[in-house]
């Protein structure tokens, strides 16, 4: 199948992760983030801390891609002047407010023979419609990631309307208070909801 046939929404179905075998089979090829869904992803449900789902094909009885959400919040007292600058910018001034609502894409991994298919575009995609949509039961402004720091994943995210919420890894470092020695193994990016539904 040609990378640019695979319609996600419409070959799959978006559930629950499934324990057991078919979790076991599945595989991104990065061991940390196979490593979550297997073993830890089930003990954060419990603790009520994130749940996961994927998007699973019942033709081929597999799972294409898992990602976990959690509830989250932007905290502007946190942030440095710039990255609240930046933040708000968009944000009429007579809402503008402590903390704004958002939810945190943990982990997202694509099946390994599912690469070069836009399988994390078009999940990307569907985080922000499910999101927006008008039965969602609560407000969300944002999706925060905290996508490894490394330019191929960063370079992703950015393709799909995120942004650094921090303008440099000074600045992040700063923010949470490392010394300038430590690098940053993530980093802290978000996607304005709004702003996204404004250009569709």
């Amino acid at each position: 199948m040609r990378r640019w046939d695979f319609k996600l929404s419409e070959l799959c179905e978006h559930v629950r992760l499934p324990q057991g075998q078919l979790l076991e089979d599945f595989t991104c090829g990065d061991t940390d983030i196979d490593d979550f869904f297997r073993k830890e992803s089930l003990l954060y449900e419990k603790e009520l801390l994130s749940k996961s789902y994927c998007f699973f094909d019942n033709r081929k009885n597999c799972i294409i891609c898992a990602f976990s959400l959690s509830n989250d919040s932007i905290k502007t007292p946190l942030l440095t002047k710039s990255a609240r600058n930046r933040l708000q910018r968009n944000i009429p001034n007579e809402k503008r407010t402590r903390t704004y609502p958002a939810v945190l894409l943990g982990q997202l991994g694509v099946n390994a023979n599912y690469r070069n298919m836009s399988i994390g575009t078009q999940t990307i995609e569907y985080l922000k419609t499910w999101l927006t949509h008008s039965s969602n039961k609560t407000g969300c402004r944002f999706i925060l990631v905290d996508s490894l720091n490394n330019p191929q994943t960063i370079n992703f995210y950015e393709r799909n309307g995120f942004i650094p919420l921090y303008s440099s890894e000074q600045e992040e470092r700063k923010a949470f208070m490392l010394p300038s020695s430590v690098s940053l193994r993530t980093r802290m990016m978000y996607c304005d909801l709004k702003l996204w539904l404004q250009t569709r």
